[in-house]
């Protein structure tokens, strides 16, 4: 959790980056500075909100079955992660290797939330749709990435705090991402 003086330190580090000012050293961590240049690069503009249109039911169910290897060797995971989602108001999210939701568990309050910035089943997560968040900068960068509230690229998603990991299959590729997230 921030406290007030690294929030305040966090919102002007964050206005500098925007403002194409130097960010002050030990502020931001290196992965999400890397993530904010990334989705900067890309032309994604943090004055507007991420289209995300969410899939067809048809088109949902065909991403479903095309990952149903990596939702069923995932499934105790999440089921383990499931009980603790829920007492601490999270959701346990698993995406594909492009950061498409496939499944969400946990909190059905929280999960109304995320709802309301499309963080469900069929929206892309990937940091070219959503930019800087955990799924997306986790399967960038290959490794366990938490980005918390006003780290996030967008403003309307400073209300998360997410923790992703990536899943890597036997020959080493992503094959996808875990993520809980939670309230900021």
């Amino acid at each position: 959790m921030l406290t007030i003086d690294n929030r305040r330190a966090m919102e002007l580090a964050r206005r500098r980056f925007f403002d194409g000012q130097p960010v002050p050293r030990n502020i931001v961590p290196a992965s999400i500075l890397n993530s904010w240049r990334r989705c900067s690069a890309l032309g994604l503009d943090i004055a507007s909100l991420p289209r995300l249109e969410p899939m067809t039911s048809q088109e949902l169910r065909e991403l479903t079955e095309r990952n149903d290897l990596l939702r069923r060797l995932c499934r105790p995971e999440i089921e383990a992660l499931h009980a603790e989602a829920r007492s601490t108001d999270c959701i346990i999210i698993l995406s594909d290797a492009d950061g498409l939701v496939l499944d969400t568990v946990g909190s059905a309050g929280f999960a109304d939330r995320a709802a309301r910035v499309a963080l469900r089943p069929g929206v892309a997560w990937a940091e070219t749709a959503t930019g800087t968040n955990a799924i997306g900068a986790a399967l960038i960068e290959q490794r366990p990435i938490r980005v918390h509230g006003m780290q996030h690229y967008f403003e309307p998603h400073g209300f998360l705090s997410c923790s992703a990991a990536p899943i890597f299959d036997p020959q080493g590729r992503i094959a996808g991402a875990l993520d809980m997230s939670g309230p900021a």
